[in-house]
């Protein structure tokens, strides 16, 4: 995608107010500022800042201030009014960063880099998780699941492995995308980019439009802490910023809602949030001064949780979910490999019949499903206990398993 530099305010889509605005309030954040430092900050040609400054200079809000040495670059800084100015301006907008993206633009966006068009084959599903030992069924309901783009919800026992699953989802979209610094709506601005969700992935093109980062597509995933309001955007009047919903980051990315039904409110009030937006593939939010705006609501939605669906959510949810996916206990040739795999991660040495004891006599006398948390927990416990009373090198045996699994297991 190719997103030239804005070369007149015009370009950039926004107004002029906007841009005097920020302008001032970079200048008053350092006390003084030259073009080329101020054109690195606001993410803009000089071409389109220098009629600013002009602006601002004719309003007495900023001058001159030069140093008096030949050769050095021409600095701006307030006046007295501008002083005056630019604290009102931050009483009200604590935003301080790159010029933002008007909303149209960030919806063209949005919707140029959607994964609508974009198929998975079975050979990307595979490298993804390939550090996970799944079913080959498994990867046969996955990859329609994931090209369907609709919502999808993941359930099974504690343990089985949904939360390291969805994890890997967004590796499956390795192109990159563009994400705006901030966008805005009218005059208020909303931040955008955020380095928890976005990692820059490359050095932006020579005349690319710096108010965009390159990108991995965005995986965000919470759990237990989500509340409702992180759903709309915020206005934090500590620092006087907005701040963007969580879908609205992971848009053309992955959101996971892990451990649903486990949140300080019912699965029903998130359903409901949710209703029009999973429909319409939109989404419809509000500023505290009452202005509404709608945003693209593309992202691959995915849910997960160890209760059984039914308790959770009702009949008419539950259809508007694409596809519902349960991940059962392992069969014996797959738990194997993971039991391998964590002998190996531990270093440590087992015989083969300490693989049957696991099985047969731990699992099978205690009624525990196979699945994948117990060889990375139960190997883990072992391989402390033999550190610790110095064994560490010795071959793994039944009297520490065992010990290994009466303090990992309940009952």
């Amino acid at each position: 995608m190719y997103l030239p530099k804005p070369k007149t305010l015009a370009d950039t889509g926004l107004s002029k107010e906007l841009l005097l605005r920020l302008t001032l309030r970079h200048v008053q954040e350092e006390g003084s500022l030259s073009l080329p430092v101020l054109s690195e900050r606001l993410c803009l040609r000089g071409s389109v800042i220098e009629p600013l400054l002009q602006e601002l200079k004719a309003l007495q809000l900023i001058e001159v201030r030069a140093s008096g040495k030949a050769g050095d670059v021409i600095r701006y800084a307030l006046t007295a009014k501008g002083q005056y100015e630019a604290q009102e301006l931050s009483a009200r907008d604590g935003y301080l960063g790159p010029a933002p993206i008007p909303l149209e633009a960030y919806n063209r966006l949005v919707m140029a880099q959607a994964l609508g068009e974009r198929s998975i084959r079975r050979d990307q599903l595979e490298q993804a998780l390939g550090d996970m030992v799944i079913s080959p069924g498994l990867v046969n309901i996955l990859g329609p699941a994931l090209n369907s783009r609709r919502p999808l919800l993941i359930y099974g026992h504690a343990g089985t492995g949904k939360s390291f699953l969805c994890h890997r989802f967004n590796k499956i979209f390795d192109e990159l995308i563009y994400v705006p610094h901030a966008i805005a709506v009218q005059n208020t601005i909303i931040p955008i980019f955020d380095p928890l969700y976005h990692w820059r992935s490359a050095s932006p093109e020579e005349d690319m439009d710096n108010r965009y980062i390159a990108c991995q597509r965005p995986l965000v995933m919470v759990g237990g802490e989500l509340r409702l309001d992180m759903l709309e955007v915020h206005f934090d009047r500590q620092s006087r910023q907005y701040s963007a919903p969580l879908q609205m980051k992971a848009n053309n990315g992955v959101f996971l809602i892990d451990d649903l039904g486990r949140q300080g409110f019912s699965a029903d009030q998130l359903f409901n949030r949710w209703i029009v937006p999973m429909e319409e593939r939109r989404d419809f939010l509000s500023l505290t001064n009452g202005l509404h705006f709608d945003i693209p609501f593309e992202q691959v939605l995915v849910f997960s949780t160890n209760l059984d669906p039914a308790t959770i959510a009702d009949e008419a949810f539950l259809r508007r979910l694409g596809y519902k996916i349960e991940l059962r206990a392992m069969a014996e040739e797959l738990y194997k490999k993971i039991w391998l795999m964590n002998l190996d991660k531990y270093q440590l040495v087992a015989d083969e019949t300490l693989f049957h004891f696991m099985v047969h006599e731990l699992h099978g006398k205690s009624e525990k499903p196979l699945i994948a948390c117990y060889p990375r927990d139960i190997l883990g416990i072992a391989r402390d206990i033999m550190h610790f009373n110095g064994q560490a090198g010795e071959p793994l045996d039944q009297a520490i398993l065992k010990k290994a699994w009466s303090m990992y297991c309940v009952h």
